[in-house]
């Protein structure tokens, strides 16, 4: 692991607020850019790839949160997911997908970005409630608490992280025709065919690794993050312990797992596969608003 710089911003994302992120939890690379999405935000960021720039804030959901800690923890949207869709209702520029963790009633709410040709933001996010597709998500799973999503091929993954009480750490894999039409039509009741996995991924000091990221190589495989967070549920913050990198096959199965040399949590991933070598960015929840989060790199070998 290699530490590269801290998210810090132009601007605060409001009075009185620190003028960084602090709770990174989704991580995409377009061209030059990087997009980082925090769940205790209401906006995206944007920031240079090379250099110690600050980054900018672009708006994604309206209103204002509290500054006080856990009366932002109750009304915040927590966006959990961020992630590219291809082609998504025949467009020919990329579209960035921001998705709630689903774990609160309050927690359904979605934001698609339009990016331009070069990468950068273009015209104002579209909000989606995707509040019955959650509530059937519900009925299949259980506790939501969705924090990753992978792309491969014609679906989707979605990654439900587990915790101490509830144990279901898994994905959720839905075919990408089912997921754009109940993203272009959210209101409608659906019920998509959806396949879900279970993972143990082991653990730390009797703490269970739980998924907290995932992207796709260009292979076929997916890679993702997980953290040990000792906490019962699905909104109660908990001490971190550590956290893994691993890889889950073509065929689904956990083709590595390897926990990383520092103590951090680690909520957002990139990947780039050369020749044996998984060339990584990440991005770390700090777990306290007065610290940045922290952009990391890293390598993992691995031959399929």
């Amino acid at each position: 692991m290699t530490e590269l710089k801290s998210l810090l911003l132009e601007t605060p994302p409001q009075a009185d607020r620190h003028a960084h992120l602090s709770a990174a939890s989704g991580l995409v690379q377009v061209g030059r850019w990087l997009y980082v999405v925090a769940d205790d935000e209401l906006h995206l960021g944007q920031f240079l790839l090379d250099g110690n720039t600050p980054g900018q804030l672009h708006r994604c959901f309206d209103g204002e949160l509290p500054l006080a800690l856990e009366e932002r923890k109750a009304e915040k949207p927590d966006v959990e997911v961020l992630t590219l869709l291809p082609s998504f209702n025949n467009s020919s520029h990329p579209v960035l997908l921001a998705l709630g963790s689903g774990s609160k009633k309050n927690r359904h709410r979605s934001a698609l970005i339009s990016l331009s040709q070069h990468g950068d933001i273009s015209g104002q996010p579209t909000i989606i409630e995707l509040e019955k597709f959650y509530d059937f998500l519900k009925k299949e799973v259980g506790k939501l608490n969705i924090e990753g999503a992978a792309i491969t091929q014609d679906n989707i993954f979605l990654f439900q992280r587990g915790n101490k009480k509830n144990k279901l750490n898994a994905s959720i894999r839905i075919s990408l025709d089912d997921f754009y039409r109940l993203l272009l039509k959210p209101h409608k009741k659906h019920e998509p065919h959806i396949h879900i996995t279970p993972y143990n991924l082991g653990e730390i000091n009797q703490v269970p690794l739980c998924f907290t990221d995932a992207t796709t190589l260009n292979s076929g495989e997916i890679i993702f993050t997980a953290s040990a967070e000792n906490t019962e549920d699905s909104y109660t913050d908990g001490a971190c312990l550590g956290s893994a990198i691993g890889i889950i096959n073509q065929k689904g199965e956990l083709a590595l797992l390897e926990k990383v040399d520092r103590k951090i949590k680690l909520e957002g991933i990139e990947a780039e596969r050369k020749d044996n070598t998984i060339e990584l960015l990440l991005v770390t929840d700090a777990d306290d608003a007065m610290h940045p989060a922290q952009l990391y790199s890293a390598g993992v070998k691995y031959s399929s």
